[in-house]
């Protein structure tokens, strides 16, 4: 109850007080009142609460696809940087590595075939005469032997030492030599055709036949290098990165 004082006709600001603390929230008023008025505020009430959730709701479909299109921007990143390959990709990888080695076996196996004919055939000349400029009719002269041979391999080289050894573009290290490889001496004026075990089949010069010798004493002494005739490079084997 509020109670008023007759003679100044104020009230109590204490019962107000108290009378103000007993009237319902409004939001709950309004869920609570009957009649065309509270159904109205519910309505409204119930709109606005709509609205804010579709809000909502696009926003975190705008997020999604922000980070969707993150995901894959960064997939493709690592995809092109090699960090990421799928199992196709990986096993076409291995399958070009493993076509690349067969590759590599069948040079290997052709240029050893070609340089086992060489061999022979300077072999082959052993006990004819030298003779300077020869090349095969009556004899040879060192360059003319290893010419001829090679040629019988179906490799053509140049005609003198000197440019057999500039022209030809596979140089050997000498712990790497391998039969049918040409060994220089001399400040390479001279040449013969490595056959294996250290022992080489030259035209030494007038008067002395081809023969073998041994890459040792004075030909260890004026060694001056050899190369490969009849080599192609081999292709690398492919990593992917």
């Amino acid at each position: 109850m509020i109670f008023v004082d007759g003679r100044e006709g104020m009230v109590c600001a204490a019962t107000l007080t108290l009378a103000f603390a007993l009237i319902p929230n409004t939001a709950e008023a309004v869920h609570a009142a009957p009649g065309p008025a509270g159904s109205a505020a519910a309505e409204s009430a119930a709109r606005a609460a709509t609205a804010s959730s579709g809000s909502r709701s696009s926003t975190a479909r705008s997020a999604a696809a922000t980070a969707t299109a993150s995901s894959e921007s960064g997939s493709a990143s690592a995809r092109g940087q090699g960090i990421v390959r799928s199992p196709r990709t990986q096993e076409s990888l291995a399958a070009l590595q493993q076509a690349v080695r067969k590759r590599r076996v069948q040079m290997k196996a052709t240029w050893t075939r070609r340089a086992r004919k060489a061999v022979e055939y300077a072999y082959a000349q052993r006990g004819r005469p030298y003779v300077w400029g020869g090349t095969g009719e009556y004899g040879f002269d060192c360059s003319g032997l290893v010419q001829q041979a090679w040629r019988q391999a179906g490799v053509w080289i140049p005609r003198v030492s000197h440019d057999q050894y500039e022209r030809i573009p596979t140089k050997v290290a000498r712990n790497d030599l391998r039969s049918g490889d040409l060994v220089f001496f001399n400040r390479l004026r001279h040449v013969g055709i490595y056959i294996g075990g250290g022992r080489f089949v030259h035209a030494p010069r007038t008067g002395r036949p081809i023969t073998v010798d041994r890459l040792q004493g004075r030909y260890a002494r004026t060694y001056a290098g050899a190369v490969r005739p009849g080599w192609e490079p081999l292709p690398p084997i492919p990593t992917g990165t």
